[in-house]
């Protein structure tokens, strides 16, 4: 489980993407869209400046029928959610256990799943173990977050941590030889992959790190929507529909 552990400066500027469903709207929710942005989940397209990815489209199909505009304000993932716990934003994509006050949101079912990895230039051992892969080694992270998983090989195997701003930061570092692994949920490090490091041979560790089931989160406000949301998503999933359009954007050119 990788959990978040202190606030980075704070990026507080709104955007101004909208994504307007009925001019007649009566309620608008104010959606976070993370920054550094979460490709393939949700991110801005530099070719037409909108908001797009699995998260937006799920909502977009949902709340267009309810007569709710969507409005992404753009923020890292703590200060985002201290602006939730005040109503300052309504909603945004989180796994609870991230989260600092769980009891002060209310929880969408599962969006979706992803595992993390350690992700290196050449192929794992066969037959190594995580000891094998990570004594003596350096491992490309995210700045401010705690990975409990990989705390005892920092303390104890001599393993180091070399904290980046952004999942792409990480590859990068990665790509330059600034450390051995990049550690990285398997979504972020396809999508990575295939728009941004096409030409590069990645291997991903035989074993996954930690499985995150991602939610949306919601300032009690909106709990009249939550069950018709609920109910949309499992719709989706039972159709599999959610996966299909994850992959959408992951292999989307």
């Amino acid at each position: 489980m990788v959990r978040f552990r202190r606030q980075g400066t704070a990026l507080l500027c709104c955007l101004s993407f909208h994504i307007s469903f009925c001019t007649l709207a009566a309620e608008k929710l104010r959606f976070v869209l993370y920054y550094p942005q979460v490709p393939p989940y949700m991110y801005v397209d530099q070719q037409t400046n909108k908001v797009v990815g699995l998260v937006p489209e799920l909502l977009e199909e949902h709340f267009s029928g309810q007569k709710v505009k969507l409005e992404f304000v753009l923020d890292n993932r703590r200060g985002a959610e201290h602006r939730l716990y005040s109503g300052d934003v309504d909603a945004m994509l989180l796994a609870p256990e991230w989260t600092q006050k769980p009891q002060q949101l209310i929880f969408s079912d599962l969006v979706l799943q992803h595992r993390d990895y350690l992700f290196a230039l050449t192929p794992f051992a066969s037959g190594s173990s995580i000891k094998d892969w990570l004594a003596g080694k350096s491992v490309c992270t995210r700045q401010y977050y705690v990975y409990e998983v990989l705390e005892p090989f920092f303390r104890q195997h001599n393993t180091t941590r070399v904290d980046a701003s952004s999942e792409l930061a990480q590859m990068k570092m990665l790509q330059s030889g600034r450390c051995d692994y990049a550690y990285i949920n398997e979504h972020v490090a396809r999508w990575l992959q295939q728009h941004q490091f096409a030409d590069l041979s990645l291997y991903q560790s035989p074993e996954y790190f930690g499985e995150v089931a991602l939610r949306v989160a919601f300032h009690p406000n909106w709990q009249p929507y939550l069950r018709g949301f609920n109910q949309y998503l499992a719709r989706q999933h039972q159709k599999n529909n959610i996966s299909k359009k994850l992959e959408f954007y992951i292999q989307q050119r």
